[in-house]
């Protein structure tokens, strides 16, 4: 089961690609939040083959605020989150493999920092639900992820050039508790905690253009490049102030997620799309929902790796364990 704590991340008015454009500035500026922006992301997410997730996911820029973070106190745009889709896959429970089928929700608060626009503070409350087929009983489960990250070296700077590549280094802590229970069976409980530095490698290497269902847009490609080999691609679109599309590859090179917007409201550009959400990612912007779960599930597999080869007595507490 406990891959599947990586579990998260989720008919709009298109907006006409348009007639000329002029072409994206070469350097990349910070997007103009303000309260009332939003945005929407179709979602698609598979982890280790064995859970798919298919659905919406949305935030709103709330409000700014003032928040003491690790110790540092900074302005912050506050981000509601919200999401829903269906479940598909399997449950790895006592070296068996149990297939399910259900509906997941999501809801948390993003803190991103007004400066960097990298999130400092994440809570993200997942609850799925339905059908372990086999056994042809209910299941429930239920994962909650609070993230705090100090930026203990940030080599991203606005304006970003074309062609930079940097490192960003977060030193966070993660807390992690995961309910399951199958019927009327006890439950599967489980709480971890840790702190850890994460450092990975963020370029701007191109200018793009991509289609989504909401239309074609002019991007900035940036890419987040883990230690363990694993990456994230994000189409930044100025137009939108945020991503048109976000890709996530595994360590092999192969995808496991997508988010592709499909509506949005940008007070900072015009004309805007008629709005229903949000998704908000790192994309050189900040990091959001699944960079923080994709955080939680690096530290994890570094965990196990240590777990094999280090002491009992030399190990920090456990954690999740993307």
């Amino acid at each position: 089961m406990r891959p599947f704590v990586a579990l998260v991340a989720i008919a709009c008015t298109l907006i006409a690609a348009g007639g000329a454009r002029a072409p994206l500035p070469t350097a990349m500026e910070a997007p103009a939040w303000s309260p009332g922006d939003y945005w929407e992301y179709r979602f698609n997410s598979t982890f280790e083959n064995t859970v798919f997730l298919n659905g919406t996911v949305r935030a709103d820029i709330l409000s700014v605020a003032n928040r003491t973070i690790r110790g540092v106190p900074q302005d912050v745009y506050v981000v509601p989150t919200a999401g829903a889709g269906s479940l598909e896959g399997a449950f790895s429970r006592f070296n068996a493999s149990v297939p399910v089928s259900g509906l997941w929700n999501l809801t948390g608060e993003q803190l991103f920092s007004t400066t960097s626009r990298k999130v400092v503070k994440s809570l993200i409350d997942i609850t799925a639900s339905g059908q372990a087929m086999i056994l042809n009983v209910p299941f429930t489960l239920v994962w909650i992820n609070s993230t705090s990250s100090r930026v203990a070296r940030d080599d991203w700077v606005y304006p970003v050039p074309v062609g930079f590549t940097g490192t960003v280094t977060l030193n966070s802590s993660l807390s992690e508790d995961v309910f399951l229970q199958l019927d009327s069976n006890p439950p599967l409980n489980f709480t971890s905690s840790v702190e850890a530095e994460v450092t990975f490698t963020a370029s701007l290497p191109a200018i793009s253009r991509v289609t989504v269902p909401l239309g074609t847009f002019d991007t900035y490609t940036i890419r987040e490049s883990w230690p363990d080999g694993s990456r994230e691609e994000f189409e930044f679109a100025p137009q939108v102030g945020n991503n048109a599309r976000t890709t996530t590859y595994n360590a092999s090179g192969a995808e496991v997620s997508r988010t592709e917007l499909v509506s949005y409201a940008y007070r900072a550009a015009a004309p805007s799309s008629n709005p229903l959400g949000a998704y908000l990612v790192f994309a050189g912007v900040g990091v959001g929902v699944a960079a923080a779960i994709l955080l939680a599930w690096f530290v994890a597999r570094r965990r196990r790796r240590e777990r094999e080869y280090t002491p009992p007595s030399l190990r920090e507490p456990p954690t999740s364990g993307p």
